[in-house]
């Protein structure tokens, strides 16, 4: 008798859209403990070609870049049911913005769960 071949479950994805680092990195710690999810990133430039091909739960990006097209990012995140996630990175440690984006992050998780 054979054992049927199990499917994995896809993995859960973040996108961080513009960095900067000290954001790319929080997103990595907070997503991975908060969801066991990974990180995808992206620029300004390629940002809805990233987030249609990952389909991620939450897009992370600055205030600053939100403030670059705020529309056009809120409809990316409601195409893809995605939550869009926007931090005040302005003098903020990388140890604050992982605080900050822990619990939103699993909020989202479990809202797209």
């Amino acid at each position: 008798m054979s054992i049927p071949t199990s499917i994995p479950k896809p993995m859960a994805v973040v996108v961080v859209v513009g960095g900067p680092t000290e954001l790319i990195h929080a997103v990595r710690q907070a997503a991975g403990l908060a969801a066991a999810a990974r990180i995808e990133t992206a620029e300004l430039s390629n940002a809805a070609t990233v987030v249609a091909t990952h389909r991620p739960f939450a897009i992370v990006m600055s205030e600053d870049v939100y403030a670059f097209d705020s529309d056009e990012f809120a409809a990316l995140a409601r195409d893809v049911n995605a939550t869009l996630i926007r931090i005040d990175t302005s003098n903020a440690t990388a140890a604050k913005l992982e605080r900050t984006l822990m619990p939103q992050l699993g909020q989202a998780h479990r809202k797209r769960g």
